[in-house]
């Protein structure tokens, strides 16, 4: 049974691992502030070659930010029918303070992977 756990927990960190690379692009970059000078200057220059990739990410969390909009709003909205005292209420505010903190975690990462496309695009070194 020990050995199914362990299995079990594998499949579940590389599924969540996953799920974050199809969501974050920076695994993808080199880390530019360390090394030699040398090396930092390639990093660099790596990192300006992959910058392509981060409108499509940016894409996938815009998509994302409107559709925490639409949830909250959605949920909102049930809660403005439902009454106080119901358990209705309770799972509709519950689960719209949910859709609003992953609309502005999804605005924040949106706001941070347009500033690094930016500077990788018009700072050269």
């Amino acid at each position: 049974m020990k050995s199914n756990d362990q299995t079990l927990v594998k499949k579940l960190a590389f599924t969540l691992q996953y799920l974050w690379r199809l969501a974050i692009p920076f695994w993808m970059f080199r880390d530019a502030g360390r090394g030699t000078v040398e090396q930092r200057i390639a990093n660099y220059r790596y990192n300006r070659a992959q910058r392509k990739i981060l409108p499509f990410f940016m894409g996938k969390w815009i998509g994302i930010a409107i559709c925490m909009m639409q949830l909250t709003q959605v949920l909102s909205d049930l809660m403005a029918t439902a009454t106080t005292q119901s358990t209705n209420y309770l799972c509709a505010a519950f689960f719209c303070m949910s859709a609003g903190i992953g609309f502005a975690f999804a605005c924040i990462v949106l706001t941070v992977l347009s500033a690094s496309y930016l500077y990788l695009t018009y700072v050269k070194r």
